[in-house]
């Protein structure tokens, strides 16, 4: 009896090599919901704003004076639904501004900064950067605080209507124009909560739809992603005095290459570099989204608390 493979054993080895072949390119871009939005806009707001604060006196002891100003600012606020959610990733920046105990590249505020960097993106981080600044001025003010973040959604909303258009129909899809879309979506969404939150909104309806409809938007702006990201790829071949040893390899988008294997073509490996690299991140980002549609009855009764002694 013969002892080689079959034809279907060959496929299913050549697909196992494709797919650790193309696990080992380490450039691609990350396009998934910045962790600070994750944290502390999660269930566990409070935990994490408590552990925020208590890395920050360890950092910059003894923190008499900017804790006094803290206690100061959030005077009688705890327990309070102004200090949850949206409200614990305000309170967070400001504890790293006025306790001025880290670089700027260190801070959580300029984490969040970066990832909307594409110079498209930056009309919806001059609106985060704004929301969560009156967050913070009119945290003992609730019907100040409505008004703001009320505003503010509005404009927000249309911001992030105007990012999508200019990658979808004006062609201006590159990884860091998503990135910020899929940030701006993620907050935007928190913002909404809030709004339920502190009585702004009466019910949940409207963040349910919004969800869904970030949702839709999320597939159309991958398929584009996607293509974009095709153009930029390509397959090229090494140099060498023989024709005959010239060995096909495949370049990223990100200008990083590796050897291909010989018998596959650029349309499969591309399709299992996609898959590997961006498919997942579009199915973490969807994840996430129904995530917190589902845990939107916990979320919008939540109420923040901090020890600031």
């Amino acid at each position: 009896m013969g002892s080689g493979m079959s034809e279907e054993e060959r496929r299913d080895t050549v697909q196992d090599n494709l797919e650790k072949d193309v696990e080992k390119f380490t450039n691609c871009p990350d396009v998934t919901v910045n962790e600070a939005v994750v944290m502390f806009c999660s269930l566990s707001s409070s935990e994490l704003l408590q552990q925020h604060l208590s890395d920050r006196k360890q950092r910059n002891f003894p923190a008499t004076d900017w804790m006094k100003r803290l206690a100061e600012k959030l005077a009688n606020l705890s327990p309070d639904p102004r200090l949850a959610g949206l409200g614990a990733l305000a309170i967070t920046i400001f504890i790293d501004i006025i306790s001025a105990s880290s670089s700027s590249s260190e801070t959580v505020k300029e984490a969040l900064r970066c990832v909307f960097a594409e110079e498209k993106a930056s009309e919806v981080w001059d609106l985060i950067d704004e929301c969560l600044k009156r967050c913070m001025m009119h945290v003992d003010n609730t019907e100040e605080l409505l008004g703001d973040i009320r505003r503010i959604e509005v404009q927000l909303s249309a911001a992030i209507t105007r990012l999508k258009n200019s990658m979808v129909r004006d062609g201006h899809m590159t990884s860091e124009a998503l990135k910020a879309w899929v940030n701006g979506a993620a907050f935007h969404i928190q913002v909404l909560i809030h709004l339920v939150r502190l009585g702004g909104i009466q019910h949940c309806d409207p963040v349910e739809r919004l969800i869904s409809a970030y949702l839709s938007d999320l597939d159309l702006l991958f398929n584009k992603h996607r293509e974009a990201v095709e153009k930029k790829c390509r397959k090229g071949y090494t140099l060498d005095e023989s024709p005959w040893s010239a060995w096909p390899y495949f370049e990223t988008e990100e200008g990083e290459s590796r050897s291909m294997i010989p018998s596959i073509g650029f349309e499969r490996y591309f399709e299992a570099y996609y898959e590997e690299h961006y498919s997942r991140q579009k199915d973490e980002i969807s994840r996430y989204f129904m995530t917190v549609r589902d845990e939107l009855p916990r979320l919008v009764s939540l109420v923040g608390h901090l020890n600031v002694q």
